[in-house]
């Protein structure tokens, strides 16, 4: 049953990203952009099976939808990121083929794409791994007796599940050939889960213990030194 759940959260997942890419297209016929989501749709098949074997707790948090403890503020957070993703997506398309706001990326960027987006996803791979109550929203977990991780990726940042997505769009949109939103477009992105972010450190050093002592040893959010 896990496998089946991840397959069709899968299918679903690319469906919509190829929806929300394609729409602002002038045609359907955009070669890199199916080129992208089959390489997509292979690598997170490959990379999610495997989680299903080894680290299945972590994959049923992932796909988890029955979310008791959800703050109500994170339910409005939890749209504000979808549509910031949604938006995302149809600017990449609107800038490719309409606005060029930036100049077209150099021959060669589609493989420095293609590594940055390859970064992002397996931090979040590896996020994933290293906390196995890492679910879609902001949600504590009682009945599976949620602790504090603080060790791998965690240890330098707060959120690297969001370090992972940012440099997975970014590197996307280089690919796709949006220099606008591989670079100033993604930070802008970034800004949607900021009220995501401040809730969920609020909700988990209110109610898990050691985080509240976790955010004073680790002060930055996305990028050491930076942010």
């Amino acid at each position: 049953m896990l496998y089946l759940k991840t397959f069709l959260g899968i299918i679903f997942q690319v469906s919509l990203f190829g929806l929300f890419l394609l729409l602002p297209a002038p045609n359907w016929y955009w070669p890199d952009a199916f080129i992208w989501l089959v390489f997509y749709f292979l690598l997170n098949l490959i990379t999610s099976f495997w989680i299903c074997a080894y680290y299945p707790e972590s994959m049923e948090a992932r796909l988890e939808s029955d979310f008791k403890k959800q703050p109500k503020n994170d339910k409005i957070a939890t749209a504000i990121i979808i549509i910031g993703i949604a938006l995302a997506l149809n600017m990449i398309a609107v800038d490719v083929f309409y606005l060029n706001i930036f100049e077209a990326p150099k021959e060669g960027s589609h493989l420095l794409g293609l590594a940055i987006f390859t970064l992002g996803y397996v931090i979040i791979l590896f996020t994933m791994i290293q906390n196995e109550f890492a679910q879609s929203v902001v949600n504590i977990q009682d009945e599976r007796d949620q602790v504090l991780v603080d060790t791998g990726l965690y240890s330098f940042i707060r959120h690297p599940m969001y370090t992972g997505f940012m440099f997975f769009i970014s590197g996307m949109a280089l690919w796709l050939g949006s220099l606008f939103m591989a670079t100033l477009g993604t930070l802008l992105l970034m800004c949607a889960f900021i009220p995501r972010m401040i809730i969920e450190e609020q909700t988990l050093a209110n109610e898990l213990e050691g985080y509240e002592d976790y955010l004073k040893r680790v002060k930055y959010r996305l990028l050491p030194k930076i942010f």
